[in-house]
């Protein structure tokens, strides 16, 4: 799979792989340490040292067993049976001082904390850079308590969330899943992230009582606060998790049209709604930015959860970390907008409209908002996000952010607007 990566093959992944925990474990967290595995293998074979595709996997595995996890030079030659015993030697007494010698600050962080530099140059502007190193540390996991939140799916039940709550509670006590009600949104809950795989394993999960659902992608659905006789469309929808929340707060009422582009994530949606009983929904397989509709002004409320770097999303997909780059960022921009500009035609005036983002970076947020805020009118959002960045020493009304650090969710960007009357 190193290899993989190594040679940018995009290819799907053979199930055998993909189903294979151990494996995918550790491929995510040489991932997720790329460069700064990489700078301790350069400096410890010195500069005239290249590796192929081949072995340098094994020498970033056995960097990371023996640097992260303390494995012993016997067990690492009995796992790989191929390496350098020499190398091995040398990475035991590997000395950051030494090898750190005459790097400036930026390049210090960019290494020590495995962080792109592209990401350093674009969200100091914007926070302190302790700030930036709390964030990009929760989102390399370095917070060994870190917790995931999971909703109860109430669609696939006759009982009330209250009544099913109570049973789930007694569910994950039995099964010694610690868990905690989120304090915001009360179809939440939070558990240890080291026991999500016995939730998974449980029969609520099973049923589609449970599902995983970061804090941040539901708050976009509190915000969103949809009635059941609305006319809803989620633009950008798959896999369906929070069209299914939309769904919930509908109690399976009014109409959603939900929009996404790939056909392997709409057949992924399809079966996720069936899973939870989502019926109010109806799925086409459509480019959003040209949304096939004949009325305009038709909708009631509008989700644009749109595509975007990732930057906020690195703890569950430190793959996107690699792809930081002005390119990446100008793509993903030219969509938004061209999304945002259709998103504003198809809302009825006076309707809702809810845009996010998992990126940190203010192009991707209030930047964008910038350029249409002639046409909405900003709405509160829940009171427990944090404010945006400032533009010109001011917060745009009706937006807000969530940051990993402090929010223990995935970084997003917010917005909530009502559509002016012409």
């Amino acid at each position: 799979m190193i290899s993989r990566f190594i040679r940018r093959d995009t290819d799907i992944l053979p199930d055998p792989l993909r189903k294979n925990i151990t494996v995918i474990h550790y491929y995510n967290e040489i991932i997720r340490f790329w460069n700064k595995i990489n700078f301790i293998i350069k400096k410890t074979l010195g500069g005239s040292n290249s590796l192929d595709s081949v072995k340098l996997p094994k020498y970033l595995y056995a960097t990371y067993r023996m640097l992260w996890e303390h494995a012993s030079e016997k067990k690492i030659i009995n796992e790989l049976k191929e390496i350098n015993e020499e190398f091995l030697k040398k990475i035991k007494i590997f000395s950051w001082k030494k090898a750190l010698i005459n790097k400036v600050e930026k390049e210090k962080l960019s290494i020590l904390e495995a962080i792109p530099s592209f990401m350093i140059e674009h969200l100091l502007p914007v926070m302190s850079i302790n700030f930036l190193k709390s964030n990009i540390q929760f989102m390399n996991g370095l917070q060994r308590t870190v917790e995931i939140t999971i909703r109860i799916n109430n669609l696939c039940s006759k009982e009330n969330s209250e009544n099913l709550f109570t049973k789930i509670k007694e569910n994950l006590k039995k099964n010694g899943i610690n868990y905690r009600k989120d304090l915001n949104l009360p179809d939440l809950f939070w558990i240890p992230r080291s026991q999500k795989s016995r939730v998974i394993r449980s029969s609520y999960y099973q049923n589609g009582n449970l599902i995983l659902q970061d804090k941040a992608s539901a708050a976009v659905i509190q915000a969103l606060a949809p009635k059941k006789e609305d006319k809803v469309c989620d633009m950008c929808a798959a896999p369906g998790i929070k069209t299914s929340f939309i769904a919930q707060y509908m109690n399976n009422k009014g109409h959603i049209i939900a929009g996404e582009f790939l056909t392997e994530r709409v057949n992924m949606m399809v079966l996720l709604l069936k899973q939870l009983n989502v019926l109010n929904v109806h799925i086409l397989n459509t480019d959003s930015i040209i949304f096939p509709i004949r009325f305009q002004n038709y909708f009631d409320c509008i989700l644009l959860d749109a595509p975007c770097t990732g930057s906020g999303a690195l703890l569950v997909s430190p793959e996107l970390k690699w792809r930081q780059n002005q390119g990446f960022l100008h793509q993903n921009i030219i969509v938004q907008k061209k999304l945002i500009e259709n998103a504003i035609k198809m809302l009825r005036p006076g309707g809702i409209l809810v845009y996010s983002t998992c990126s940190l970076y203010a192009e991707e947020g209030e930047n964008q908002i910038l350029d249409f805020i002639d046409n909405l009118e900003p709405l509160d959002l829940p009171n427990w996000l944090s404010p945006s960045y400032k533009v010109e020493d001011n917060t745009i009304p009706g937006t807000g952010r969530l940051f990993p650090s402090l929010h223990h969710t995935q970084g997003f960007f917010i917005g909530k607007f009502k559509k002016k009357e012409i």
